[in-house]
């Protein structure tokens, strides 16, 4: 498991896996087996939330400082996106819009496609 404490946890739209985010990593648990199936380090950053994103299953986005990432669990990519000027605390998905939502110690929210 994590070794510091966890800030965030979500489930993938078919219920098949927990993504739970901590400072030090992100793990993908597969709830079938139990097993962490997948882990992603930050490089320099620290993370603090997650949510799989509703229009694309293999896509995990991880809320940081000042940054989300978008993790591509099928191809184990990562791409970094400037966001907020200070930490992304919270991040929620619709699926009926496709849309996923960031909310910041900025004290803003801003929606992303």
């Amino acid at each position: 498991g994590h070794t510091t404490d966890v800030h965030s946890i979500c489930w993938d739209t078919n219920g098949d896996y927990l993504a739970s985010a901590s400072q030090e990593s992100v793990r993908v648990w597969s709830l079938a087996s139990g097993d962490c199936i997948h882990e992603l380090s930050p490089s320099g950053n620290m993370y603090h939330s997650c949510v799989f994103h509703p229009s694309y299953s293999t896509l995990l986005v991880i809320g940081g400082y000042q940054s989300l990432e978008l993790w591509n669990l099928a191809e184990n990519k990562c791409m970094t996106i400037a966001a907020h000027d200070c930490v992304i605390a919270a991040l929620a998905q619709s699926p009926l819009t496709g849309m996923v939502a960031s909310a910041s110690h900025d004290k803003s929210v801003k929606i992303w496609k």
